[in-house]
């Protein structure tokens, strides 16, 4: 069985489809864990219409925890084993965990992988960033810890196009209290304990670009913030576990932080003078990051030597 666990917060105009899109699975042994996070919308409404059509469907009703909490208390119960992950404003190809499980059996592998597409509010899809379907790849542990850190990374750092092995996954948790990046840690974790991964190079997924959601630039000063963390552990468990990766590592690292640091200030320029304080104080702590690890970054050869100069006068 694979249990598919939703975290569902005020996104009734969405969940329908999503919902409808795991019920309709080729693969039919399947459980839908859907937790209502304190909805102030229909969404608990659409969850309990849904369960009482489909008995493959459990509906968790919980007071606003954030989406590790809800994801959290979906792993508590999950039965399946094979766990996935779905945002609720996103749908899937019916053949997608058909797909995923069957790659993970055939190849023995640890972990699948598959491909994205974006699609706008119209469902209309991005053509421009349409998936290329080819072979499957199996790959080791090393060369998902690499592409982590290709920029942009070659295998996203999310959990929802991915299917894990409970067995493996055992009492691991998301991070609670975090802002943002919980699925970066949450990944970064499960990846120390396999030995392959297999990549389905098809579009399975389907992710609703929403202007000003968390995905899609509405990520606040602390939230971008936090992945710095996320990132720096990223970083810390590739070069120890393979220090050839350094370089390669620390770029990347360097990469996303600037990118993270540099929209953390645009937003902070439109901030009331009142709540100026708090985020000055994380902007110069995203600052004091970026000039430490740029000093190590002086004789990176994965790094232009422009960027290196750069790195350093910020």
């Amino acid at each position: 069985m694979i249990s598919i666990i939703i975290p569902v917060y005020n996104v009734e105009k969405y969940l329908s489809k999503c919902i409808e899109s795991l019920m309709r699975q080729t693969n039919k042994d399947i459980e839908i864990i859907l937790i209502n996070d304190g909805s102030s919308d229909n969404c608990l409404n659409i969850c309990e219409h849904y369960s009482k059509k489909d008995n493959r469907i459990i509906v968790v009703n919980q007071e606003n925890k954030g989406v590790s909490a809800a994801r959290n208390a979906g792993l508590k119960i999950a039965k399946g084993e094979y766990i996935g992950f779905i945002d609720p404003d996103d749908w899937v190809a019916t053949d997608m965990y058909e797909g995923l499980q069957n790659a993970i059996k055939r190849d023995a592998a640890d972990m699948a992988i598959c491909g994205y597409e974006y699609y706008s509010e119209e469902r209309i899809l991005d053509e421009k960033r349409k998936y290329p379907v080819h072979e499957n790849e199996i790959i080791t542990q090393k060369e998902v810890m690499h592409r982590f850190s290709d920029m942009p990374p070659t295998i996203r750092h999310g959990v929802v196009n991915k299917l894990f092995k409970k067995e493996i996954l055992k009492e691991q948790m998301f991070k609670e209290g975090l802002h943002s990046a919980e699925d970066v840690f949450f990944l970064n974790e499960y990846v120390q304990k396999i030995q392959k991964a297999v990549i389905v190079h098809k579009p399975y997924y389907k992710n609703l670009v929403r202007q000003g959601s968390a995905t899609h630039g509405g990520l606040s000063i602390d939230s971008l913030a936090d992945s710095f963390e996320a990132h720096y552990k990223m970083y810390q468990d590739a070069v120890k576990k393979y220090p050839e990766l350094k370089d390669h590592s620390l770029a990347f690292l360097l990469d996303v932080c600037v990118l993270k640091y540099k929209e953390a200030c645009e937003k902070a320029q439109q901030l009331e003078l009142k709540e100026k304080g708090e985020s000055e104080k994380r902007l110069t702590e995203m600052k004091r990051f970026i000039k430490r690890y740029a000093v190590r970054a002086i004789f990176d050869k994965e790094i232009y030597w422009k960027t290196r100069i750069a790195y350093l006068l910020l």
